[in-house]
């Protein structure tokens, strides 16, 4: 007796269900978000925008095995075949499948949220802004509504055909966002990972919180009416797809901001060989390698009017306008994000602002030094060069090694670029000009 009530306790959590039917898909979640999410925890720059975003977007392959296993769940114990499943057995007239739901998606869910506690642990000790409630909200219940939907495929295709459909339909219904922006509103996440400085679209996040909220009513009441005798769609079913349509179109008539400008902190500043840098406080920390690393860059390249007058930290931007008329401004705009690396960013970045575009050229983009290269392609190369130089001045001896610049002295290049500067700006030096290069 002591043993059947041990048995009965241990699967009190997991009643009606199995608990290899429940422990298999929640285990699997786990171990898909913590490794999603592993490679996060060393990231610069995480902060709280980036982490309501990531609710939204580590959820996608979780939510696909969720709904999976909710779809098994109701294709195994809810057809009529079952004597326990019987139209008129009053326990499936509402409590049952309830009860599936319930534990199901609990421990989906549950083991989701577990696996996204080291990450928010190392927001909370090193992340800064604000979290957006509204959004981490509308992500989980959707991850709610999609198991649901699963459950309901369970119900309505029967066997075990359902756990395909199932896992198919929510796999498009996540992957939507990346084809189209109209879909955001109706998926668990944006198309990019959204940082500071920047936020969801109010509007956005609200909808899609009601959205699926709806979502999840009328699947719920939907189920609960078809497993009641006879199991047929009714005129009320209709009416709830109907509701559920109706409520997904307006992101298509009107498609819906994705994101706005946050302007929820000061900047930190600091002056170096006439540039100005300048950083969201949140970033504070990422300000002396931008400066180490730009500032040598700038020497490099010598006094000119190209060198701007300002690196600012694109999460103080306000607006889009802003940051298009940087150029014009003398402001160099740099992309400070989660999980970036300003050793391999900045000095390309700093280099690229210098160095005129290679399609200047007509090369389409091409440079190339070999036999065959057209002369548009060889003087393409001397902007390459220059740029790869500039770059490798960040980093102690960051000599060039190969190319048209191999070996050439700093001040050489610097007195140069001063003669050659207008010629450069319309790409008119050709490589043999070069006085260091035979």
């Amino acid at each position: 007796m002591s043993s059947l009530w041990s048995r009965m306790a241990a699967s009190a959590p997991f009643w009606p269900l199995p608990p290899l039917m429940v422990l298999l898909p929640a285990c699997s979640i786990l171990a898909l978000t913590l490794a999603g999410t592993w490679s996060q925890l060393s990231w610069r720059a995480l902060d709280w925008v980036h982490f309501s975003g990531q609710v939204g977007a580590q959820a996608r392959l979780p939510v696909v095995v969720a709904t999976g296993a909710a779809a098994l769940v109701a294709a195994r114990l809810t057809r009529p075949s079952l004597v326990f499943a019987q139209p008129w057995q009053p326990r499936l007239e509402r409590e049952l499948p309830l009860r599936h739901a319930l534990v199901i998606t609990g421990w989906c869910l549950g083991a989701y949220l577990v696996g996204l506690i080291p990450l928010t642990v190392a927001v909370t000790v090193r992340g800064a802004g604000m979290v957006n409630p509204v959004a981490i909200l509308g992500s989980l219940t959707g991850f709610v509504a999609l198991v649901l939907l699963g459950y309901l495929c369970g119900v309505i295709v029967r066997g075990l055909l359902a756990v395909p459909v199932a896992i198919g339909s929510v796999f498009v219904i996540t992957s939507l966002p990346l084809v189209a922006d109209p879909w955001t509103a109706l998926a668990l996440q944006l198309p990019f990972a959204p940082s500071l400085g920047m936020r969801e679209s109010t509007a956005l996040g609200f909808y899609r919180l009601g959205f699926f909220l709806l979502l999840a009513t009328a699947i719920t009441w939907t189920v609960t009416c078809f497993l009641r005798a006879p199991r047929r769609l009714s005129p009320l079913h209709s009416m709830a797809i109907i509701v559920v349509v109706a409520a997904a179109i307006p992101p298509h008539l009107h498609t819906f901001p994705l994101m706005a400008y946050s302007q929820d902190g000061g900047e930190v500043c600091a002056e170096r060989g006439g540039v100005r840098y300048c950083v969201h406080e949140g970033h504070t920390d990422e300000l002396a390698p931008i400066i180490e690393l730009a500032a040598p860059v700038f020497t490099a390249y010598g006094p000119s009017d190209a060198i701007p007058d300002e690196v600012r930290d694109h999460s103080l931007a306000t607006t889009d306008e802003e940051v298009l008329g940087g150029i014009d401004d003398g402001v160099l705009w740099v992309r400070v994000h989660p999980g970036w690396d300003p050793y391999q960013q900045i000095p390309e970045v700093a280099a690229a602002w210098l160095v005129p575009d290679l399609f200047v050229c007509g090369s389409e983009g091409v440079a190339l030094m070999d036999d065959e290269a057209e002369p548009e392609e060889r003087r393409a190369a001397v902007l390459a060069g220059l740029q790869a130089w500039l770059a490798s001045r960040a980093f102690e001896n960051g000599d060039h090694e190969d190319g048209l610049f191999a070996g050439a002295d700093l001040d050489e290049v610097r007195t140069w670029i001063h003669r050659n500067e207008d010629r450069l700006a319309v790409c008119e030096v050709e490589p043999e000009e070069l006085p260091w290069w035979s």
